[in-house]
C-alpha cells in the first residue's frame, strides 16, 4: 500500500498558523530534520487565510513589549487571564490560559516583525488589537518560514492517519492529493495544527474543517474534550453569492458609529436587554448574544426562509450610514479592492442597507472550543503527539471571546519547542508492514468495497443530522434523535461507501471519504457530551435545561476510544488561580450580568 517512505524528526501537520509556527520553533530549537505538511498551499489554506478581523494580546504587553504608544497599559495580563476564565464559563484549563497570556505577546511581536519585512499591513486599534486580513497574516507566516532555513515543505498532501507503536505516535500516513501516492512519514514527534470542525451546513471562514486532527488523534488513543461547545455568529445569507461571508460581523466590529435592530421574519424586533447590548455590541461577546437571542427566535419558527434574521439599519440617518459604509470600505481597502470584501463586491449589500436597511443573516458555526486534550507544553495524552490551535481544547472552555489567531501562534510555537526537545531524546521506532496495514487498511477500502453509497452523500447527511439536532438551540429529543441517526450511518452506510472512480489521482470522493471518518467522530463526541450536559453553559444552549448549573455540571466531558466504542467521563477544569463557582444562574445571559462573577466588560 505504501508508495514512498519519508524520514523526519519532527512532522508538523497543517499549513496555517499553528503548523507553521510549530515547524519554525522546532527548527530554532535544534530539531535536525523538520517537515511541514499541508493539505493545501502553505499560507493559502487553513483558517488564518480566511480571517478578516482582529487579533490581540493584553494592553500592558502591547505598550511595554511592543512599544505601541496608544495601547492601553491598564489592560493587564491579570485582567486578560481573569476575563478568559470567566468568559469560558469557568471551563478553561487555567494552566493553558496562563500559557496563552504569557507567551502570546512575544509571538505576536514576531509575526508583526515578519509582516513589516514582508510589506504587510496591520492596523492597531486600542486597547490591544491589530486589524488585518487573512492574506497579510499568512504572507507574514510564509515570510517567517522562508527566514528559517532547513524546514522541508510538502504541500497538497493530506495526512490521514497517525502511526502508533506501544501507545507512542511514531509517524503518519499521508496522501499526495494530485498523484494519489500513499506516503509513510516516520517521525520521532508529530505536531497537529489542523484546525477544528464544523458539523452543520451553514459555515463561515473555512468550509472544510472536518476535524481531521481530532479524528486522527482519537483513533490513536488521545483524549478529546469540550466537544459540545461550538461558537457561531452572524453569517451572510445575502446576497447569495457571498453566503457564508463574515462581513456582517466585521461591519459590526468596524462600524460602531451606526446602530441596528434585529428583526424576525415578520418584521418584529428580537429584543435584547439594554445591558447585554451594551457589553456585547461591537465586541466578540456579541457572538454568544446572537446565538442566544436569534437562535431562540429561529427555533420558535420566527426565522426567515433561510433560517436567519434581518439586521435592520433603517433607523440611522441615511447620510451617516452611507459615510460609515464608505469608511468601512476605505479601512479595508488596505487589503481588498475598494468596495469589496474577500474578493466579492459589496455593492448589493450597500444598496440594500441604504434602501430598506434589511440584511438577512444566519448563525454559521465558526470555531470549535472542543478538541484534543493537552497540557501547557502542548503534549497530548499519547506520547510523541503534540497539538496546537483550534484542534485542541482547554483555553476557551465553553465560549471563545479572545482570539483564535493568537492561540494558534502561541500554542504552535510552544508545541514546536516541546516536540523538538522530545525528538532529541527519542529513538525512531519503525513499524512492520503488517502493523501499518492493520492501522491504515480502511484508507483504501472504498476502492474495492461492495457498496454503492457516495461519501459525499454521507457527508451531507451528517450535516443535515447536525442541523436538526446539534445546532444552536438544543434539547433532549433532538439530540437523541441525531445520535440515533449517526449510529445508523456508522453501521449501515459508512462501511458501504464505494468510490465511483478507481483512480487515486485527485479523487475528491476519496478525500471526502477520509474526512467523513473524522467528522463523524467529532459529531458523535459532541452530541454525546451535549446529552450528558443537562444544563446551558456558554455556546451549549439547551432549551429544556436553561440554567447554568455550577452545582452539578462544573466539569469537562472527556471522550476516548475504547475498542470500537467511545467512552466518556468527566473531570474538573484545571485550577491554578481562580476558584470555581458553585452558584447557579437562570441562563447564560444571566451569568454575564451576575455581579458576583465580576466580569470586566471594559475589555
Amino acid at each position: 500500500m505504501i508508495d514512498r517512505i519519508i524520514e523526519v524528526d519532527v512532522l508538523s501537520v497543517g499549513g496555517s498558523g499553528a503548523g507553521v509556527m510549530s515547524a519554525i520553533a522546532s527548527k530554532i530549537a535544534g530539531a535536525e530534520k523538520v517537515m511541514i505538511v499541508s493539505k493545501g498551499k502553505i499560507g493559502q489554506s487553513g483558517n488564518a487565510i480566511m480571517a478578516g478581523g482582529g487579533f490581540s494580546i493584553d494592553g500592558e504587553s502591547a505598550y511595554n513589549l511592543l512599544e505601541i504608544e496608544n495601547a492601553d497599559s491598564s489592560f493587564t495580563k491579570d485582567i486578560l487571564f481573569e476575563n478568559i476564565v470567566k468568559e469560558s464559563y469557568f471551563m478553561s484549563d487555567q494552566n493553558l490560559v496562563q500559557q496563552y497570556v504569557d507567551d502570546s505577546p512575544k509571538v505576536v511581536k514576531q509575526l508583526l516583525e515578519w509582516g513589516k519585512e514582508a510589506n504587510q499591513k496591520f492596523l492597531f486599534a486600542p486597547p490591544s488589537t491589530w486589524i488585518s486580513a487573512g492574506i497579510s497574516w499568512t504572507r507574514s507566516l510564509r515570510h517567517g518560514l522562508k527566514k528559517t532555513p532547513g524546514i522541508d515543505v510538502m504541500e497538497d498532501v493530506m495526512i490521514v492517519e497517525l502511526l502508533v507503536s506501544s501507545n507512542r505516535v511514531v509517524g503518519a500516513i499521508g496522501i499526495d492529493i494530485y498523484t494519489g501516492e500513499i506516503l509513510q512519514f516516520n517521525a520521532k514527534a508529530v505536531v497537529l495544527g489542523t484546525g477544528g470542525f464544523q458539523p452543520c451546513s451553514l459555515k463561515n471562514t473555512v468550509t472544510d474543517m472536518t476535524g481531521d486532527g481530532i479524528g486522527m488523534a482519537y483513533r490513536a488513543g488521545a483524549q478529546i474534550s469540550d466537544m459540545e461547545f461550538i461558537l457561531a455568529f452572524a453569517t451572510a445569507l445575502y446576497p447569495n453569492e457571498v453566503k457564508g461571508s463574515i462581513y456582517p460581523f466585521v461591519m459590526e466590529f468596524n462600524m460602531r458609529d451606526v446602530s441596528y435592530i434585529v428583526l424576525d421574519k415578520n418584521g418584529n424586533e428580537i429584543e435584547m436587554p439594554d445591558e447585554i447590548v451594551r457589553i456585547s455590541r461591537g465586541k466578540k461577546l456579541s457572538k454568544l448574544a446572537s446565538m442566544y437571542y436569534w437562535g431562540q427566535a429561529i427555533e420558535d419558527g420566527l426565522g426567515t426562509e433561510g433560517k436567519g434574521v434581518y439586521l435592520d439599519y433603517s433607523g440611522n440617518d441615511r447620510q451617516k450610514l452611507e459615510n460609515s459604509i464608505n469608511s468601512f470600505f476605505e479601512r479595508f481597502s488596505r487589503w481588498h479592492k475598494y468596495g469589496y470584501y474577500k474578493g466579492e463586491s459589496m455593492e448589493k449589500v450597500k444598496e440594500k442597507m441604504l434602501s430598506d436597511g434589511k440584511i438577512e443573516v444566519g448563525l454559521g458555526y465558526e470555531y470549535s472550543m472542543g478538541g484534543i486534550v493537552i497540557n501547557e507544553n502542548m503534549e497530548t495524552t499519547v506520547e510523541g503527539l503534540y497539538a496546537a490551535g483550534e484542534v485542541t481544547s482547554g483555553v476557551f472552555g465553553a465560549n471563545r471571546v479572545r482570539d483564535g489567531l493568537t492561540e494558534m501562534l502561541c500554542q504552535g510555537y510552544k508545541a514546536g519547542l516541546s516536540a523538538a526537545e522530545y525528538s532529541k531524546n527519542s529513538e525512531k521506532i519503525e513499524l512492520d508492514k503488517m502493523d501499518i496495514e492493520k492501522q491504515t487498511g480502511y484508507i483504501v477500502r472504498p476502492f474495492s468495497g461492495n457498496g454503492n453509497i457516495s461519501s459525499i452523500t454521507v457527508h451531507d447527511e451528517i450535516e443535515k443530522i447536525c442541523d436538526e439536532g446539534f445546532g444552536i438551540i438544543r434539547n433532549e429529543d433532538k439530540l437523541q434523535h441525531a445520535m440515533d441517526k449517526l449510529e445508523i450511518l456508522k453501521k449501515d452506510k459508512i462501511p458501504n461507501i464505494r468510490l465511483s472512480s478507481n483512480s487515486r489521482a485527485y479523487n475528491y470522493e476519496w478525500i471526502d471519504y477520509l474526512q467523513v471518518q473524522n467528522l463523524i467522530i467529532c459529531a458523535e463526541a459532541g452530541i454525546k457530551a451535549a446529552l450528558m450536559r443537562k444544563e446551558s453553559r456558554g455556546c451549549h444552549i439547551r432549551e429544556d435545561y436553561p440554567k447554568v448549573d455550577n452545582e452539578s455540571y462544573m466539569y469537562k466531558i472527556v471522550s476516548q476510544k475504547d475498542g470500537e466504542k467511545m467512552k466518556q467521563w468527566t473531570r474538573k477544569p484545571v485550577v491554578t488561580r481562580i476558584s470555581l463557582p458553585n452558584k447557579n444562574n437562570d441562563n447564560i445571559m444571566d451569568y454575564l450580568l451576575d455581579k458576583d462573577i465580576n466580569y470586566n466588560t471594559k475589555y
